[in-house]
């Protein structure tokens, strides 16, 4: 694969994105993308099912392949799911009054990092570097050349299952691919979405999955705070088949073709065909009646939001609202509803890169996809201070013939 490709492939519950960028004039353009139904092989952003998963990933590369004109043999994936795991840390070592050397910046990360105890059943997969303290003096964010004779780090630990995500690496390398780096799907979902100064100011990013909803926190240009919530928009087709006793695959296409909150509902009685089961002869129904089902879910869903901002505490304020993301924040009225139950201001998140296929990924839906493509663009080519944080990143590689597939290489950027 030329050097100058960088692909993103997004593991979602419901769906399987690869997106193909093309690095131009140090910019990245969208040349191709390729998304598969992952027909059951996640759960909750867990890999349940090796090879529907491989399956899946094959048949949206081979698409994303195709209209990019390149073969795929590297990608950078992303992770999500309740098994992550985000802490907040901070270091301290003394330098006596001498300069800040680079060697002394990893053992102040070193001496932040150990604040935390890992389990043998996890693997770090973050060290997000949030601001660096010299003699008392924050905000500082490259410390290196300053004098002084305390310095401090404060950073964002990332861990997650090891089972978990040795399933990922092991899908991709099934799939003929090798795994070049992970990223925290909130982490690279910010990347496409969330303004530089959203992430300046502090916001809350709310990613609506399948399977899950994941939160992220950024202030000072820094990952404050990662939760996730097993609740997504599969639960909402739950409930639409449920309530109108239709089947599962026709309550998804109801959802997305007529699903709405209830503040988007027009003046006029408006009204949806519901299948029938087995057989039984279709019926018609008040939009309204569709629209109660799926506002009851969302409320749920977004009052579990609140718990999530309201554990990243008072320390982190979001002054710059609520972005929202995924495929299941497309609904109509998501957004007024979100900001009239949490009393944040909301926005729908769209992708923002350049090409040929620039309109067709600017799509909620492809956020991930195209954010893993923009981070592993920054990992490759960096260049001043990281916007989320100073992220080290991963590559998987072997620790053993009983051990673990892989180790995290540190890459400070």
């Amino acid at each position: 694969m030329p050097q100058d490709l960088i692909v993103g492939l997004d593991i979602g519950t419901t769906k399987i994105c690869a997106v193909v960028g093309e690095v131009r004039d140090h910019q990245v353009e969208i040349v191709g993308v390729g998304a598969a139904p992952t027909a059951g092989g996640l759960r909750k952003g867990v890999v349940v099912n090796i090879d529907h998963t491989v399956r899946a990933i094959r048949k949206a590369v081979e698409e994303a392949e195709t209209i990019a004109g390149c073969e795929i043999r590297s990608v950078y994936t992303g992770v999500a799911g309740s098994h992550l795991q985000g802490h907040n840390a901070q270091g301290v070592i003394i330098i006596k009054g001498r300069e800040v050397t680079a060697a002394e910046v990893d053992r102040v990360i070193e001496s932040a990092r150990i604040m935390v105890s890992i389990p043998s059943d996890r693997e770090l997969i973050h060290t997000l570097i949030q601001e660096y303290i010299i003699d008392g003096q924050d905000g500082i964010k490259d410390p290196i050349g300053i004098h002084g004779n305390r310095l401090e780090c404060r950073v964002h630990l990332v861990s997650g299952s090891v089972n978990s995500l040795n399933n990922i690496i092991r899908c991709a390398n099934r799939a003929g691919l090798e795994v070049s780096g992970m990223a925290l799907q909130s982490l690279a979902c910010g990347e496409a979405v969330l303004t530089e100064e959203e992430k300046a100011l502090g916001v809350a990013l709310v990613d609506f999955g399948g399977g899950t909803t994941d939160v992220a926190v950024f202030a000072n240009n820094s990952l404050r705070y990662n939760g996730s919530i097993p609740v997504g928009g599969n639960n909402l087709t739950n409930d639409i088949a449920v309530g109108l006793q239709t089947s599962l695959n026709n309550a998804e296409h109801l959802k997305k073709s007529s699903g709405c909150c209830c503040n988007a509902l027009s003046g006029g009685i408006e009204e949806v065909e519901i299948p029938g089961l087995g057989g039984r002869r279709s019926r018609s129904i008040p939009r309204r009646e569709l629209a109660n089902i799926v506002e009851a879910r969302l409320k749920e869903i977004i009052d579990l939001v609140g718990v999530e901002l309201r554990k990243a505490s008072a320390a982190i304020p979001v002054l710059a609202g609520a972005v929202i993301s995924g495929g299941s924040a497309q609904i109509p009225g998501l957004a007024e509803l979100f900001d009239d139950r949490l009393n944040l201001p909301t926005r729908l998140g769209h992708p923002v890169a350049a090409g040929g296929l620039a309109d067709v990924i600017r799509d909620p839906a492809y956020a991930t996809g195209v954010g893993l493509v923009l981070y592993g663009h920054r990992l490759q080519h960096p260049s001043g201070d990281y916007p989320t944080g100073g992220a080290r990143t991963s590559k998987p590689s072997k620790r053993g013939l009983g051990g673990r597939f892989w180790q995290w290489l540190k890459d400070v950027v």
